[in-house]
């Protein structure tokens, strides 16, 4: 599954002296290779995490338009478009998230529990927790994990239907660099087995993995 943006621009609204806009991503075009893991890295603020959102069908652009194939994201409604990310797209969000009272395996299957398939993705879920080596943490509750656990079972979650396309956002910030090494090998393995993933990241070393590079500044994208 071939994701493009053509032209996209993300406006906020804000109180200022001058002006009440603020453009948080310039007009950007932008394809998502399969087979192909890219970075595209930049500080704090300098408008990843809206790009990613944009990209991933969580934030509607100012302007341009953004198409899986021959979808065209933004002209689903709210509920199609929510079941066409759950199908295509596993996002990794940015920190350390989970339903606390929830165990792992509860909150691994909650992508599938939204459309009543919790009881079919089961063993697929064990199967993925085994495989980034939390498989005897399936019964724990999310608020006994450590940052490297949890992001491991975030990893999962968003792999639970098998997406074509991966995006993840600062998926190493705090972690330490032998956990860091083995989700890079995680997601890196999803790119070569034809997958899709695209990573925001500050962590500098997280570009030794990347077969396309981006860096981002003030809103505009650039090939590194």
């Amino acid at each position: 599954m071939k994701l493009m943006a053509a032209g996209i621009r993300r406006d906020f609204f804000r109180s200022g002296k001058n002006t009440n806009i603020f453009t948080a991503v310039q007009n950007t075009d932008f394809t998502l290779l399969e087979g192909c893991m890219t970075v595209i890295v930049g500080r704090s603020g300098s408008g990843k995490t809206t790009f990613i959102q944009m990209l991933s069908g969580l934030l509607t652009p100012t302007e341009g338009k953004v198409t899986a194939d021959n979808t065209d994201l933004y002209l689903l409604s709210d509920k199609e478009r929510s079941a066409f990310r759950n199908r295509h797209i596993g996002i990794i969000p940015q920190g350390q998230t989970g339903l606390q009272r929830f165990t792992v395996l509860e909150n691994v299957l909650l992508p599938a529990e939204m459309y009543g398939k919790a009881d079919d993705k089961k063993d697929k879920a064990l199967q993925l927790l085994e495989a980034v080596e939390i498989g005897a943490l399936a019964d724990v509750y999310a608020g006994e994990l450590s940052g490297g656990e949890l992001r491991r079972m975030a990893i999962v979650r968003a792999m639970i239907h098998e997406p074509q396309i991966l995006i993840a956002d600062e998926p190493t910030g705090d972690l330490d660099a032998e956990t860091t090494a083995f989700v890079m090998k995680l997601l890196k393995a999803h790119a070569e087995n034809g997958g899709s993933v695209l990573i925001v990241t500050h962590d500098k070393d997280v570009m030794a993995y990347a077969d396309e590079l981006y860096r981002m500044e003030k809103g505009v994208l650039v090939r590194s």
